[in-house]
């Protein structure tokens, strides 16, 4: 078999001449940027009319008058309904300006952090209305200090004076001699709060009626009806302190001890003084 020929000098120059010039190439490479930017938006012409059109309406409904927030009502009242309504009213960015622009999350952080709110929802009403709806804090128990008396939640908000607002007669009731100065709005021990009351349930099982809970630098510390003052400490390994007390009362009542203080802070070995 005969090898292939190389082509003739005739066939090699007809080759070269198809090939493109490289001038062409880069010529074809340095097309006009306004001809690049005609071409894309040819191919996107609808999207973009589109959005100019939503622009300008959206433009137009941020600055028509009937937009502008005029009105703000409460969904359902409650008695922190007038307060939420001022401090809504009071932002400079809600009453006046467009219902559209108003950021309803702002609005409903500030009412939130009235100390009897728990939390807020604001809804746009259009064409120039603000809804709020708020849930309000429950008061599990009221908070004694030197100086007043405070409604206080399950969280430990201390969420109202007592001197301002009706009081239940059959909430639980604390006494705080930490001597630290309160107000409405700041926070107790939580957990203190919640194990007095657990225990001030669960200490009459034990043979305990309570007449008095107290926190202060010692803890926890409940007074008997019979005048025991029972010194509890920190609201932890409440079970093992609870069984301790249980022990000693029935203790007392074999023996006809009069007790006058009882310490269960040492879990192993809680003591106690009798009476003078």
């Amino acid at each position: 078999m005969s090898a292939a020929r190389p082509p003739s000098q005739p066939q090699r120059t007809r080759l070269r001449r198809s090939l493109p010039h490289p001038g062409q190439i880069e010529r074809a490479l340095r097309r006009s940027p306004w001809r690049l930017a005609l071409t894309w938006a040819g191919a996107r012409w609808l999207s973009l009319l589109g959005g100019v059109l939503a622009l300008s309406s959206a433009t137009a409904l941020a600055v028509l008058p009937q937009f502008r927030v005029e009105q703000i009502t409460m969904r359902r009242e409650s008695k922190s309904s007038a307060e939420a309504i001022t401090r809504a009213t009071q932002l400079s960015h809600v009453v006046g300006h467009n219902i559209f622009v108003v950021n309803s999350q702002r609005v409903a952080q500030e009412v939130a952090s009235i100390p009897s709110v728990l939390s807020a929802r604001v809804t746009p009403r259009l064409p120039n209305g603000m809804e709020i709806d708020i849930v309000e804090r429950t008061p599990i128990a009221t908070w004694h200090t030197a100086a007043a008396t405070f409604l206080v939640d399950d969280q430990g908000f201390l969420i109202a004076d007592t001197a301002e607002v009706p009081v239940a007669k059959d909430l639980f009731q604390v006494k705080d001699t930490t001597g630290r100065e309160l107000q409405v709005g700041d926070r107790v021990n939580q957990r203190a709060l919640l194990a007095a009351r657990e225990l001030s349930k669960a200490l009459p099982e034990v043979g305990v009626r309570v007449r008095e809970v107290e926190v202060g630098a010692a803890g926890l510390v409940f007074t008997s009806e019979t005048n025991w003052r029972i010194i509890v400490g920190e609201p932890d390994s409440l079970n093992i302190k609870l069984a301790n007390l249980a022990s000693v009362v029935e203790l007392a009542r074999k023996n006809s001890l009069k007790i006058s203080l009882l310490d269960l802070r040492p879990q192993d070995r809680p003591y106690y003084q009798l009476a003078q």
